[in-house]
């Protein structure tokens, strides 16, 4: 069955080979991500505590956000981060064939821009979703909400990132 599916892979056009590897390493990183957000909502209070702290730093902006609403925003960009640069080792050397070291530093800000950009969204999508369902404190949004918003959120954004990343972040220099 493996060499079944490996013909097969190979019997398609390069962009779309490239594509299934991009989501590859996508569902590699989403399960990365994903876990992280899990475990550090639910059983670690840093998005508690880095959300109150938020919610009381913008509050003396004369601002008001929900500290429940930040925790989970805090919680993206964490779990968000750390999933962005396992992303970047596995396209640069597999998803896109970039070997060497040249350009890796400029590949590497332009990669982290795109996914800076992503993670905002994703982070921004996701809250929007849970926001409204957000149960009173001390209480958490339901996991199955959380997973949901970030399988909505995550959908949209992977668009983004590869075509972001295809044409600018790993683009050939000859075009």
């Amino acid at each position: 069955m493996l060499q079944g599916t490996r013909v097969w892979v190979n019997s398609l056009p390069p962009g779309v080979r490239q594509f299934l590897k991009f989501c590859t390493v996508g569902a590699f990183n989403t399960a990365l991500d994903w876990g992280l957000a899990l475990l550090l909502t639910y059983r670690t209070p840093i998005p508690r505590v880095l959300g109150d702290w938020l919610a009381h730093a913008i509050g003396a902006l004369g601002f008001t956000l929900r500290p429940e609403a930040l925790a989970v925003f805090v919680t993206k960009v964490i779990s968000s981060g750390t999933a962005t640069c396992n992303s970047f080792i596995w396209n640069r050397r597999w998803t896109f064939r970039i070997r060497g070291k040249q350009e890796r530093m400029s590949q590497f800000a332009r990669f982290v821009t795109v996914n800076i950009i992503g993670m905002l969204l994703n982070s921004t999508i996701t809250t929007l979703i849970v926001r409204p369902f957000l149960p009173p404190p001390p209480h958490k949004p339901h996991p199955l909400l959380f997973m949901g918003a970030q399988a909505t959120a995550t959908l949209i954004v992977l668009f983004w990132n590869f075509f972001a990343n295809k044409y600018w972040t790993f683009r050939n220099p000859a075009m």
